[in-house]
C-alpha cells in the first residue's frame, strides 16, 4: 500500500491553516507554511501531489507563486488549487491563465473542497499514467495489471481526443471496449466524476486555453470542443467561469497589459 497523497498548503492566515488542516488531515499528509517566499524550496523538496495555495498573502501575492511553481521544470506538472477569498471573475481567469487547475472561493463548504482534490488528484494520476510505463495504481501495483484503471485511462484519453464530436457514453465505452454501465462505474471509481461531467469539464477547459491563446473567433471554438450550437457554449461557459467568452477573452487580454 503506498502513502497517502502529499498536500502542500501556502497560506499566511493561520487560522486559515488550522481549518483546512481539521478537513485534510485525516485523509492526507500535510505540509504547511505560512510564508510563500518558503514555498517553492519546499515544493521542490517535497514535490507534494497537489498545491493548495492563497491569493491575497502579505510576503507575496499567491499568483506570483503560482507562476514560480509552472516555470520551474521540477514543480511545474503539480496540481496548483486556489483557495481564496479574492474570488473576482478577473481573479478567477488569472489564477486560472497563470496554470492553476482550479479555483475555490472562500467561504466554501467542506465537502467541496475534498470533492475538488479527489478529482484533480485522480486527473493528476491519470496523466502521470500517460506517461510513465512504470506507473503504478493507488495500491502500488503496476497500473498495466488494473483493467479497469486502464479502460477508464483509455476511455479519458479518446475523450480528449474527439471533444469536437457528439460523443455519447455508450460510444466512448464502445471504443475502449467495454459497455456503458461499465464505464459509467470505472470513471466514477478512477476519475472521481461522471462521463458527462469529465466531458464538460474538457470542453470547457480547452474552451478557455483555445480563448486565451488564440484567435479563433467564439464561433469556431464552440464547434472545435462540439458545441453545434454556439449559445449553448456560451451559457456553459458563462455558468463554470463567470463570463461570455467573449467577455472571458478581453478580460484576459486586458490583465496581459496590465502586467507588461
Amino acid at each position: 500500500m503506498t502513502e497517502r497523497p502529499l498536500l502542500l498548503i501556502v497560506d499566511d492566515q493561520l487560522e486559515e491553516l488550522r481549518w483546512l488542516t481539521q478537513i485534510l488531515q485525516p485523509l492526507y499528509r500535510l505540509a504547511l507554511t505560512p510564508e510563500p517566499r518558503l514555498a517553492l524550496s519546499r515544493a521542490q523538496a517535497l514535490e507534494p501531489s497537489l498545491v493548495l495555495l492563497d491569493v491575497g498573502m502579505a510576503e507575496m501575492s499567491g499568483f506570483a507563486l503560482c507562476q514560480l511553481l509552472k516555470a520551474d521544470p521540477q514543480t511545474r506538472s503539480i496540481p496548483v488549487l486556489f483557495v481564496s477569498a479574492h474570488s473576482t471573475p478577473a481573479d478567477r481567469i488569472h489564477g486560472l491563465s497563470l496554470g492553476a487547475v482550479d479555483f475555490i472561493s472562500k467561504p466554501f463548504h467542506p465537502e467541496e473542497v475534498l470533492a475538488r482534490i479527489r478529482v484533480h488528484l485522480r486527473l493528476a494520476e491519470q496523466i502521470r499514467r500517460g506517461g510513465d510505463d512504470d506507473a503504478t495504481d493507488a495500491e502500488g501495483e503496476p497500473a498495466e495489471r488494473d483493467p479497469g484503471a486502464l479502460l477508464a485511462h483509455n476511455a479519458v484519453s479518446f475523450i480528449r481526443e474527439h471533444l469536437g464530436e457528439a460523443l455519447t457514453v455508450s460510444q466512448i465505452a464502445q471504443q475502449v471496449g467495454t459497455h456503458e454501465k461499465r464505464l459509467l462505474a470505472l470513471f466514477g471509481e478512477h476519475v472521481g466524476q461522471t462521463v458527462s461531467g469529465f466531458l464538460r469539464g474538457e470542453r470547457l477547459s480547452t474552451g478557455l486555453r483555445l480563448l486565451t491563446e488564440t484567435e479563433m473567433p467564439v464561433q469556431e471554438i464552440a464547434a472545435h470542443v462540439g458545441y453545434g450550437n454556439p449559445g449553448n457554449f456560451a451559457t456553459a461557459f458563462r455558468d463554470r467561469h463567470g463570463l461570455s467568452p467573449q467577455a472571458y477573452r478581453q478580460a484576459h487580454r486586458q490583465g496581459r497589459r496590465n502586467e507588461s
